[in-house]
């Protein structure tokens, strides 16, 4: 076979000119003159055969110390980082003698809730954390920025993975560009917080830093400075995981292995160095390695911030609100290096990068945390929940629109509806009542489910299931006392004697009678939202014709206290979830009125509780309008 030479030489000019209209070096994630709304963008893409090993990303716009910053490149693919300046920035890539120029524009948040990072140090003021590095330089402040601002970063790239559009958290910054780290003084020596149970020491870091800084409209990430590792019993003292509410708590024993500036980034996650977990504290899943501690330690933090927006665990493996956040790292990377685990490099693939699963990224999009922008958002007519008497079906109503319903059983989040795809959620929504626990493996019980509600107005409403109320008279009409009072949440109940619970029970029986919408009688729909460690009362009268002994069956969230005509017969010192029938007395009731007080403490999260009576048989009564006690036909 021959060919012409004319058309070799031919091909050879066409092939040349493809090769220069295609760059060596192609950017997957952004378009030239994209907009985001948060500094640190994470670059992903390809350099050709034309391109280098390694990657500079050069931002003509600034003048920081981030200006320039090196890339990872492995087998053709590249990730970076850059820092934006507010405005338009031009950024130049470059690999080998290839280059690519494009503009991204940084815009800052307007959104006024944001999250916060507290440095807690004891009453010393000391801030020197604990490291095994011989010449730390101890700068807490640079770790602090770069953690959070990857931070904003990976939720931003992992929601818009989704189709969520890049949504992130609103962080502090200075006119530099640094996240504002607030350095406060404790107001104990380490030694009392070493002491203090990991729930005490979480309340009283809550009291604390709302006191200093305000959670209702910021989320307090608090790392404690007095974190130490004692060798001699191989335990973290003043070391904890704890999130919910305002607050974030989580020790600083691995700080010293995070990076401490943007440039650090690749070269901490990819620090093979081995941890001595004898002087150390080795929370890095096993791996034993600096760059598995970061990833684990990072995640774990950001996991315990995904719980103050009222996320619960899921059961996605990569999920950050479950183990998945043991692989933060995974999204600004191409490979785990070697480990106890591992001894050789691992590459792991697209789908086994940590993300905000599905199930938890439809319920962030929602949050007034996630809301890039202020604006005016609704502070009651919440969405509210009920059962269909006939069928049991969930039956939910929100005056805003409904946009997200989450399903948690036992603790953890397994299904869920999100409205995203339309201008507006629906104002009313049937869940039916098979659904409920559905996927779940084992027999699923409805005490077990709980429902997580997020409508367009920012508001959000986590309850038990409602009982289906089918022959149960729960007690739903009450009268609201509108005081309430605080409460220490330390397994004691607020101080209140005799006089005073008169005073409280004669205050709320001259309030108009409410009555709930279901058999839960909620109390964060009476009170608000943003109660915390508070106790609440409502009150109610029995009648009965002649002398009579009954039983209550009572449920709460939280903690519980009932008097009946001034006696106290329940007494429930516990955090728990709702659920009906959890506690009972039998008490007997007088001829004529019985005045019935009902105490419930509230620490964080649902509020509220289950009441109903029961003859002496076990047979169920229903409490009229006037009180009077009438029986009700079995089921």
């Amino acid at each position: 076979m021959t060919y012409c030479l004319c058309c070799l030489a031919l091909g050879n000019l066409l092939h040349a000119a493809l090769a220069l209209a295609q760059p060596a070096i192609r950017l997957e994630n952004y378009r030239a003159g994209t907009t985001i709304r948060y500094p640190v963008p994470l670059l992903r893409g390809t350099v050709g055969e034309a391109g280098g090993s390694s990657l500079v990303v050069v931002n003509e716009s600034s003048d920081r110390p981030t200006r320039e910053l090196k890339g990872l490149v492995h087998k053709g693919r590249f990730k970076a980082l850059t820092e934006l300046v507010p405005g338009p920035n031009r950024l130049v890539l470059r690999s080998g003698k290839q280059e690519l120029r494009l503009t991204l524009t940084y815009r800052p948040q307007t959104n006024a809730y944001i999250v916060r990072v507290i440095y807690m140090t004891d009453n010393t003021g000391a801030t020197a954390y604990q490291t095994p590095l011989a010449k730390d330089p101890q700068d807490y402040a640079a770790k602090l920025d770069t953690a959070l601002k990857l931070m904003q970063t990976f939720t931003a790239e992992r929601m818009n993975d989704l189709g969520h559009g890049r949504r992130t958290f609103n962080l502090e910054l200075d006119d530099h560009g640094k996240v504002k780290v607030h350095t406060l003084k404790g107001d104990h020596p380490a030694a009392y917080y070493y002491a203090l149970a990991d729930q005490d020491w979480w309340r009283q870091v809550y009291a604390w830093s709302d006191k200093r800084l305000p959670m209702a409209r910021g989320k307090n990430l608090v790392i404690p400075a007095y974190t130490r590792f004692d060798p001699a019993v191989r335990k973290a003292q003043g070391h904890t995981a704890l999130g919910g509410g305002g607050l974030a708590l989580f020790g600083s024993g691995a700080l010293f292995s995070w990076p401490g500036s943007l440039a650090d980034v690749f070269p901490a996650f990819g620090d093979a160095t081995s941890i001595d977990g004898k002087r150390v504290h080795d929370d890095s899943a096993g791996r034993g390695t600096r760059w598995a501690l970061a990833s684990t330690t990072l995640g774990a933090a950001l996991h315990e911030v995904g719980h103050t927006y009222g996320l619960p665990h899921s059961r996605d493996p990569m999920d950050i609100m479950t183990r998945g956040f043991d692989h933060f790292h995974r999204a600004f990377t191409f490979i785990d290096p070697p480990s106890r685990v591992n001894p050789r490099p691992v590459e792991f693939k697209d789908r086994e990068v940590a993300y905000f699963a599905p199930i938890s990224a439809a319920a962030l999009r929602g949050s007034r945390w996630f809301a890039l922008d202020g604006r005016r958002w609704a502070e009651k007519d919440g969405p509210a929940v009920r059962r269909d008497e006939n069928s049991g079906d969930v039956l939910i109503t929100a005056s805003h629109g409904l946009r997200y319903l989450g399903i948690d059983v036992r603790g953890d989040a397994v299904s869920y509806r999100a409205f995203w795809d339309r201008p507006q959620g629906p104002r009313e929504f049937r869940l039916p009542r098979i659904e409920l626990g559905k996927g779940v493996k084992g027999g699923v019980k409805e005490p077990d489910v709980r429902l997580r509600l997020v409508d367009d107005g920012g508001l959000q409403a986590s309850a038990a299931l409602p009982v289906w109320e089918r022959g149960q008279g729960f007690v739903r009409t009450w009268h609201f006392s509108k005081v309430t009072r605080p409460w220490a949440a330390k397994g004691a109940f607020v101080e209140v004697d005799a006089k005073q619970l008169r005073e409280i029970e004669a205050a709320a029986l001259t309030e108009a009678a409410v009555t709930s919408k279901s058999a839960f009688v909620d109390l964060l729909e009476r009170f608000g939202q943003r109660s915390a460690f508070v106790a609440a009362y409502a009150a109610r009268s029995l009648r009965t014709e002649q002398a009579r002994k009954v039983k209550l069956r009572v449920g709460s969230d939280d903690a519980l206290r009932v008097w009946v005509n001034g006696k106290l017969v329940i007494a429930a010192p516990v955090l728990r979830a709702a659920h009906p029938d959890e506690d009972s007395a039998t008490v007997e009731l007088q001829p004529g009125e019985n005045r019935v007080l009902v105490e419930v403490s509230q620490a964080v999260g649902g509020w509220g509780f289950y009441f109903r009576v029961e003859d002496e048989k076990d047979g169920k009564l229903q409490v009229g309008a006037d009180g009077r006690l009438t029986s009700l036909p079995a089921p």
